[in-house]
């Protein structure tokens, strides 16, 4: 099948994949998670709030983690413009095409704009700036459980992935790999970027929308390895739930673990890059398995059935599996 085209100059300039905003059930627990296991530091917190980021990161947080008591869930994930102009036409933009970008308020985030572009897709904000703190990549005694270094992508489930690429890559995302059915050359999955590697936003079919999972680049299989032991150590060892294991191109490391509230997360070693407007995507059928994963088992079920709900969001195309905790 075909894609759409890449689109070189974009209405508005997105930047990179930037944070995940998170409700979670019990705040000190997820704490405990996200620090002692994947190694996130501690930006601020207060009784309901938590702010965090990887050592390598310099901006404010890439993930906040906001307490309720009831049912856990994905508020949005968002995206770094390059100036508040581009928030504005962003806002023109979006609207005009059918979707929807409000103004909102966030701590320690410059203006933001939170946007959804047409239903069955997944609300996106976006942010043109946030403080800077000192990088902990060279504070050794900081550093804990797999060292994450920085956020690098999204997986999203939606029920029309060639719509929403399409949406996306108007956009100026560029797809660096896809899958098409076998049969039909439907699309079922696309990976776009905006930054030199090949991912920002996954897109995969399904029931949706809803958050698979958000990446973060760790240094080493050393690292990654010493986030399962202490994930083990600390109680979490099912949690573990797959890897290590390699990806096809480009060619990554990956495990993926699940959080108190089942929310996934992705270990990654660095990527290859993806820089050159020359550069042509991967592209595979629904058969083609080994390319996707080359050696080892492929993911247990319930990777590929449950995921995160986006708050208030009632997903669509499909039946939903509820995570239970294998702890």
């Amino acid at each position: 099948m075909s894609i759409p085209s890449v689109v070189k100059n974009p209405p508005f300039n997105i930047t990179r994949s930037s944070h995940v905003r998170y409700f979670v059930t019990d705040l000190e627990t997820s704490l405990r998670f996200y620090t002692e296991i994947l190694g996130l530091v501690v930006s601020d917190q207060d009784s309901d709030t938590a702010y965090l980021r990887g050592i390598e990161e310099a901006c404010h947080h890439s993930v906040v983690l906001m307490r309720r008591r009831d049912t856990p869930a994905a508020e949005c994930v968002g995206m770094r413009v390059a100036s508040e102009d581009d928030l504005h036409r962003a806002q023109e933009h979006i609207i005009a095409a059918g979707g929807t970008a409000t103004f909102v308020e966030r701590p320690y985030q410059g203006p933001t704009l939170l946007t959804t572009f047409g239903e069955g897709t997944p609300p996106v904000e976006l942010c043109s700036s946030m403080p800077v703190l000192p990088r902990l990549l060279n504070n050794f005694p900081a550093q804990k459980g797999g060292r994450a270094l920085r956020l690098d992508h999204y997986q999203c489930v939606i029920p029309d992935v060639g719509a929403t690429a399409g949406k996306f890559m108007a956009l100026g995302f560029r797809p660096s790999k896809y899958t098409t059915h076998v049969d039909t050359g439907r699309l079922l999955s696309i990976f776009l970027t905006r930054k030199n590697n090949p991912h920002d936003l996954v897109l995969a079919q399904g029931a949706g929308p809803r958050l698979h999972h958000v990446a973060f680049i760790v240094s080493d299989l050393q690292a990654m390895f010493r986030a399962c032991d202490i994930a083990a150590n600390l109680g979490y060892g099912r949690h573990v739930e797959y890897g290590p294991g390699r990806h096809g191109p480009p060619n990554g490391i990956f495990t993926y673990f699940r959080d108190p509230d089942g929310n996934r997360i992705e270990f990654g070693l660095p990527p290859m890059q993806f820089m050159d407007p020359e550069d042509q995507p991967n592209v595979w059928d629904s058969t083609d398995g080994v390319s996707l994963v080359p050696w080892g088992d492929g993911p247990p079920q319930r990777w590929r059935e449950e995921m995160t709900l986006f708050d208030g969001i009632t997903p669509a195309g499909g039946t939903i599996a509820r995570w239970t905790s294998q702890r």
